[in-house]
This record gives C-alpha cells, structure tokens and sequence, in this order.
C-alpha cells in the first residue's frame, strides 16, 4: 500500500464532507463490491456496481435526521486502507442521538477503490483483514 492509496480514501473522506459526489467516479470502480455490517437493518450481504453502491447509500442516509462522518485515522493494512470513522447521527424515527466510532476497509485496484467493507471497532476490522494489532 502506498502514501497515493491513502490519498485516494482521504479524497473520498473529503468528497464527501463537501457533498462533491462529481468526485466519486474517480474514486470508486464501476464494479465496486460494498459489503454492509451484518447487524445493519434491511440490508443485503453485498453490494455490486454504482447503481446498487447508491441504492444502499440512500436507504442508510433515509434512517438519519442528521448524520455526519469524521475519519479519525487512516491504516496502511496491506493491500487494505482501513480508516477509523467517528459517526455522529440523530435517528429519523427514534430522534436518538448516536455517537460512535466504526472500521471502514477499502482495497484499491488501478487507483480506484474496488471494495468497501464495514465493521464495528477497528480490532474487528484488523482482525478479519488478518492485520496484527491497533496501529498497522
């Protein structure tokens, strides 16, 4: 993994805290594989292509009020960028605040990222990519 595959995740981070989704064709790969935490309601285990990257984006943001993203940390995990995300979000139906920090794991191909996997704490991320402890 190189200094230019953390730049491309960090551009995404960035893409999206200014709401530059023109930026995403270069960042993503139209097959892009997405693969949601099992624990999410309504999910499917896997997500294929832009169409269905953004089919699962809106469903995700139709469940908050409010919601924002800060990416704390980023870890050079092999052929993996792992990224350790504080989400901050006010539920639509329960108006509940939650605050907490989860693992976003992305594997880069030609300069694009070709797949996004999600986990809870970044111990759980590191140990299904097979990374030895909290700081790769």
């Amino acid at each position: 993994m190189s200094e230019e595959t953390i730049a491309i995740v960090r551009r995404l981070f960035k893409a999206v805290d200014e709401t530059d989704f023109e930026a995403w064709p270069a960042i993503w790969s139209p097959e892009v594989k997405i693969y949601p935490r099992p624990e999410e309601p309504g999910v499917k285990p896997c997500y294929e292509g832009w169409e269905e990257m953004l089919d699962y984006l809106t469903n995700w943001y139709s469940g908050w009020r409010d919601y924002t993203i800060e990416a704390e940390r980023f870890i050079d995990a092999g052929e993996w960028v792992v990224v350790d995300v504080r989400e901050v979000g006010i539920a639509e139906q329960s108006g509940m605040r939650v605050e907490e920090n989860f693992a976003h794991a992305f594997k880069l191909e030609d300069g694009k990222i070709v797949e996004w996997r999600m986990f809870g704490p970044m111990s759980e991320a590191l140990g299904a990519l097979g990374v030895e402890g909290d700081s790769a």
